[in-house]
């Protein structure tokens, strides 16, 4: 016997209404899902003190929130920002297209732009069209050098032109090929396409390429400048040679009191010659009598000579033998001040001078001259918070914080000697470091984080990944504001599912995750 299709009918019915209240509310399951994802990942603004700082808040240790992101069109211009920096109050971007080309000489159009981030959003203060764009662009004081112009930070306006724009070149080399800025290195970023570079001596010093024939003395024709702000000339001075017939020039150690390091080069290794003053450029002789060369490698930490705040300090106990002690005191110019000799010396001078003690809010302390030499004894730094590195190569790695070397755990679990990328950031406390890891063991030689994440510094174990929050490079704005670029690859559907970042973001701001 079957069921007759007048009694199937209504059955019907009812099965599908039932199957269709079933989608609906699946669906609309969805759609809240949907809408719960995105509200709890809608961008929080940002709502913290505004205190500068080159170090992180302790409350990063909750995790990353993105606080805002910046569109291009919300800059105002159509090309990504490929560099940023803190110029007193401001965020100055720089927005150009990306050039194919491999020649980092090479120009690229580019605009700057003023950001006034301490507010809940961020807000556009100015933009400017640089004339002659480059790669490298400089900050100084409250101002911005680029393009042949100086450009004050805080409203875009130009204050100065320069005859001679600043070269593209930084460093200090033996080959003066083309001309350069001598500078002394800053923190390198991850993966800059461009970048501003700090002037923090009272003028900037540009050398140019010499002839070899030219007889060396200091009343030719001048080959390096001397150029405050404004773009106009403070001093000239000619390249010289010594008795060997040895080019000396400028080189980029840390200047004291206007003071720079004059040296030359001998078998491809760089060596102190005499001093230049950074303020009429005479030059002083090295007031001390010595044997053997005196080494001023800071890349490959082989230097005999370290700038104090108030001071140098000329080591006599390694490659160089002193007459007399082995720590000669100069005073700026090159000047003896004293002579002394190390009853104790608990710290060696490579790991002296490669090391780095912040203030609370993570910016270089230079030590003086007498918590140098008390460093030297003890093994103690000259601040509470003092990180030691490799060499100052821009590709080695900070390894060890307050004389304890960094563990993290490998694959086993192990805790094992682990170092991380030079321009990594420290918490205030120095409990946390954003940086990228890389682990050295037996099992995982080398092995290396591929963006900054977040660790314990003690523990090495990761709290949390920029990548989580779409973010690819970051840096502190304010002790508890990141500033951060996207990962340049996005999936638009995860948009949709509450992910991050826009499809259109160029700059984010990244602040501590927020309780739940």
């Amino acid at each position: 016997m079957t069921v007759s299709d007048n009694a199937r009918s209504p059955l019907t019915s009812i099965l599908a209404f039932i199957r269709a209240r079933k989608l609906l509310v699946a669906t609309l399951a969805s759609i809240l899902a949907l809408a719960l994802s995105w509200l709890v990942h809608l961008p929080t603004g940002y709502s913290g003190n505004a205190h500068p700082s080159q170090a992180i808040s302790t409350d990063f240790s909750s995790g990353f929130s993105v606080a805002w992101e910046m569109t291009s069109k919300d800059l105002g211009v159509t090309a990504p920002v490929v560099a940023s920096t803190r110029v007193g109050e401001v965020l100055v971007v720089l927005a150009a297209e990306e050039s194919k080309s491999s020649n980092s000489q090479e120009p690229i159009p580019a605009t700057l732009i003023g950001i006034d981030p301490s507010g809940s959003t961020p807000t556009v203060l100015w933009h400017h069209e640089l004339k002659s764009p480059s790669r490298t662009l400089f900050t100084w004081d409250d101002s911005i050098i680029a393009g042949g112009e100086t450009i004050r930070a805080s409203d875009g306006v130009v204050t100065a032109t320069w005859d001679s724009p600043l070269p593209s070149t930084v460093g200090y080399e033996e080959d003066l090929g083309s001309p350069r800025v001598v500078l002394s290195p800053s923190r390198p970023s991850w993966g800059a396409v461009a970048s501003f570079i700090p002037i923090t001596w009272p003028v900037v010093v540009t050398c140019t390429r010499i002839g070899d024939s030219q007889e060396g003395d200091r009343n030719e024709e001048p080959s390096c400048t001397g150029w405050h702000k404004d773009g106009t000339q403070a001093w000239n001075y000619a390249l010289t040679r010594n008795a060997d017939r040895q080019r000396v020039q400028p080189t980029f150690i840390t200047t004291t009191n206007s003071h720079l390091v004059v040296g030359y080069y001998d078998n491809d290794h760089p060596y102190l010659d005499s001093f230049l003053s950074l303020t009429d450029g005479s030059v002083t002789d090295l007031g001390v009598a010595f044997s053997g060369h005196l080494s001023i490698d800071s890349i490959y930490a082989t230097s005999e000579i370290y700038a104090t705040s108030d001071g140098w300090l000329l080591n006599g106990m390694d490659y160089a033998q002193l007459e007399d002690g082995d720590i000669a005191v100069l005073n700026p110019d090159g000047s003896l001040r004293e002579m002394m000799t190390l009853t104790t010396n608990s710290l060696s001078w490579r790991t002296f001078i490669t090391t780095t003690c912040v203030d609370a809010d993570g910016y270089t302390v230079r030590p003086t001259t007498e918590q140098s030499l008390t460093a030297l004894r003890t093994g103690h730094g000259w601040t509470p918070m003092c990180y030691g590195v490799e060499s100052n190569r821009p590709d080695s790695s900070i390894y060890a914080l307050n004389g304890r070397n960094f563990l993290a755990p490998d694959e086993d679990g192990i805790p094992t000697d682990t170092h991380y990328k030079q321009g990594s950031f420290f918490s205030t406390d120095g409990s946390l470091i954003l940086g990228i890891q890389s682990i050295e063991s037996d099992k995982k030689n080398s092995t290396k984080e591929e963006a900054p994440a977040l660790y314990y510094s003690r523990s090495g174990v990761k709290i949390a990944s920029l990548s989580q929050v779409g973010a690819r490079t970051a840096q502190p704005f304010y002790d508890d504001l990141l500033i951060a670029t996207p990962v340049p690859k996005r999936n638009v559907f995860l948009r949709y599912l509450g992910g991050y970042p826009h499809p259109d973001t160029v700059l984010m701001g990244i602040t501590p995750k927020r309780a739940s």
